[in-house]
């Protein structure tokens, strides 16, 4: 049996997407911020990655890898922060509220951009644990999170650049091994809690790079880090698509009169 769709159900599907095309007016978007620190929608290990899949406005990439969802405690462990009853690394995850992501790889270089004629003011992102491990011994390290416009140009960049006894396997400053640590964050540079910043007018994309003179160059020397924290700022546009509600419902009424249409056509 092979089963064909009557013309009246055809035309009616073919009318819906010109009603929905035509509710999907051009309308201004207000400059508004928008804070993504709860991760508890997805699962432990779950990607990240993708437009709308923590943020409707937001799309993550993994350059070399894949971003999942990380939770303390639970499913994969991108880094162990240190546990004050214990005194050992022994927390997988530490510090996270409401869960976070990390790069399953370790290589942890991310591109940001954002929803269709979206540019952006301001973008910040959290980082936790960077620096309590340098397992190729590196003597010089950075971590840089950079804007973009359209273009390509470079708007602003929020820079940590620092260098390091060779062959000390972490990063930090001062001589105790747990600064960079995410649960102890007493250290001047707190680098196991690292709030970075950019601004500048109509951002298009941000990216978060890493690079050092070890074995794991243009990576993290830290492999173990994770992220609990994104905000950004959208500005004024008046060019954004934004699909009236009336859409929806008008295809939702359009597909079932087809189907009713199919059924009795079926039936006869």
């Amino acid at each position: 049996l092979s089963m064909q769709f009557p013309v009246a159900s055809s035309k009616l599907a073919i009318a819906g997407l010109a009603v929905a095309g035509a509710l999907a007016v051009q309308q201004p978007m207000q400059a508004a911020s928008y804070t993504v620190d709860d991760f508890s929608g997805s699962k432990p290990g779950q990607s990240i990655e993708g437009l709308g899949t923590v943020h409707e406005l937001l799309n993550i990439d993994a350059v070399y890898g894949k971003g999942v969802a990380i939770f303390e405690g639970q499913g994969y462990s991108a880094y162990g922060a240190y546990n004050a009853d214990t005194k050992r690394h022994s927390d997988r995850n530490g510090g996270l509220q409401a869960g976070g992501f990390a790069d399953k790889s370790k290589k942890n270089a991310f591109r940001f951009t954002f929803a269709d004629d979206v540019m952006v003011s301001e973008f910040s992102l959290n980082m936790l644990d960077y620096g309590d491990w340098n397992p190729k011994k590196a003597s010089w390290h950075s971590v840089a999170l950079t804007a973009y416009d359209a273009m390509g140009n470079q708007l602003s960049q929020d820079l940590i650049e620092h260098t390091t006894k060779r062959n000390r396997p972490y990063l930090g400053q001062a001589a105790h091994k747990l600064e960079g640590d995410a649960n102890f964050t007493t250290d001047e540079t707190r680098l196991g809690s690292t709030l970075l910043s950019v601004s500048g007018n109509n951002i298009a994309s941000v990216d978060l790079t890493f690079d050092n003179d070890g074995g794991r160059k243009g990576y993290s020397s830290d492999p173990n880090v994770g992220f609990d924290y994104v905000k950004f700022t959208t500005v004024d546009s008046e060019n954004v698509s934004v699909p009236e509600p009336a859409s929806a419902v008008a295809l939702f009424a359009i597909a079932a009169v087809g189907t009713v249409a199919t059924k009795r056509q079926k039936m006869g």
